[in-house]
């Protein structure tokens, strides 16, 4: 478990397009991660079998759910993710996302 973390310390996960990933904290069940996109990244389609909640703290995103209209989002907005649903963002400016998953991302842990 971790109980606590600022998100200064310690270093990211760095991905090719240059999105941060900061694990801030986790407990059995849930987990909290902060992600830090450049501007005019589009993140790779993915899913995974997580539940996830997402807010958006600065920027402006696209927000892309299969099977839905493109949501334009900024500061304050959020989203929400259910499992193994296709989803990815579309950056438009520097932004901010908070991530919260349940179950834990293991995968994050590892790497």
């Amino acid at each position: 478990m971790k109980y606590c973390t600022r998100a200064s310390e310690g270093m990211p996960v760095i991905s090719p397009e240059g999105i941060k990933r900061r694990v801030l904290g986790y407990g059995s069940k849930l987990m909290l991660v902060q992600f830090d996109f450049p501007a005019g990244v589009t993140a790779a389609w993915h899913n995974h079998p997580h539940e996830q909640v997402g807010y958006v703290v600065s920027g402006e995103i696209d927000f892309n759910l299969d099977g839905q209209a493109p949501l334009h989002l900024g500061p304050g907005d959020s989203y929400y993710v259910p499992p193994n649903a296709w989803h990815n963002v579309v950056t438009h400016s520097p932004s901010v996302l908070i991530d919260a998953f349940s179950p834990v991302r293991e995968d994050f842990l590892a790497s």
